[in-house]
């Protein structure tokens, strides 16, 4: 088997560092950044549900292309609670 060039591992050793660095960064929980995510995903999720309360009336197929929007904010929930499950979200295990 032939060895990689020189300048090959260089580049590669440099692209697993810088992606350890970007990592590093986000391996400890920050309020400000974990608040502005739960904004973020609450607030759209409960305005998608009052719309399809309010579209319900007019069109199944609004009603339905709003659910399916509120599925993805769905999803972002899970993955809150799951890294709250984890004590990941929040430095404080009572806030997690």
């Amino acid at each position: 088997m032939m060895d990689q060039p020189e300048d090959y591992r260089g580049t590669k050793d440099v692209a697993q560092q810088s992606w350890k660095q970007a990592v590093a960064l986000r391996q400890k929980p920050s309020l400000r950044a974990s608040t502005w995510q739960i904004v973020n995903t609450l607030v759209p999720y409960f305005a998608l549900w009052g719309l399809m309360i309010w579209t319900f009336g007019l069109s199944y197929w609004i009603t339905l292309g709003l659910a399916l929007l509120a599925a993805g904010f769905l999803a972002r929930i899970f993955i809150i609670f799951h890294d709250c499950a984890h004590g990941s979200f929040l430095a404080s295990r009572r806030a997690n």
